[in-house]
């Protein structure tokens, strides 16, 4: 992304990048990824598609802001330092909270985008990457049982892929269940793979 998130946005620029995401949430619940482009956007948006430019190289880098933006509303990074079971409880029921007050908008999304279309795939690859990170510095902080026998590397990803698993059936693929079964799943799957 162009634009510096390190740095703390202007009013201005701030204005400007929440007009573009809030674009481009409604512009994916309303048709196919492949079918928006910068001109649609920046109209939407009322910004030339110079302003856009400035922020971002094309559709795609505003999608991963558009992540970025979702990120932010879980905080992944508040808990990084817990021990990492109870960090996996946290993301999971921040992530599931959001995607539950999310729904109607995610159910129109996927009608336009499909399961394993860009939108989607781009989602889970985002928040995958996030949580692997997190759950790397977690792991290292707080020493896990396995970390004698599996490298941290893989131990995060099987927490991160795992969540999103979870999280993927129930919402993606639309399986009607409570958070709390879906918790319990989610446990279930890793005490049932732990050597």
């Amino acid at each position: 992304m162009k634009y510096d998130l390190s740095k703390k946005p202007t009013r201005g620029a701030q204005r400007t990048l929440d007009d573009f995401s809030r674009t481009m949430f409604d512009l994916i619940a309303e048709k196919s990824f492949d079918e928006i482009n910068v001109n649609e956007i920046c109209k939407i948006s009322n910004y030339p598609r110079a302003t856009f430019y400035n922020y971002f190289d094309d559709k795609f880098d505003l999608l991963n802001y558009c992540w970025y933006v979702l990120s932010s509303e879980i905080k992944l990074e508040e808990f990084q330092n817990l021990p990492t079971e109870q960090l996996l409880t946290i993301y999971f029921d921040r992530i599931y909270s959001l995607l539950s007050d999310e729904k109607g908008r995610l159910d129109k999304t996927l009608r336009n985008n499909g399961i394993n279309g860009q939108v989607v795939n781009s989602l889970k690859s985002y928040l995958q990457k996030q949580m692997r990170e997190i759950f790397y510095i977690c792991i290292e902080t707080h020493p896990h049982p396995l970390q004698d026998h599996v490298p941290i590397e893989l131990l995060s990803d099987h927490y991160s892929n795992t969540l999103i698993l979870i999280l993927e059936w129930v919402f993606f693929k639309q399986n009607q269940i409570d958070k709390k079964e879906a918790h319990q799943y989610l446990m279930y799957l890793l005490k049932n793979t732990s050597l």
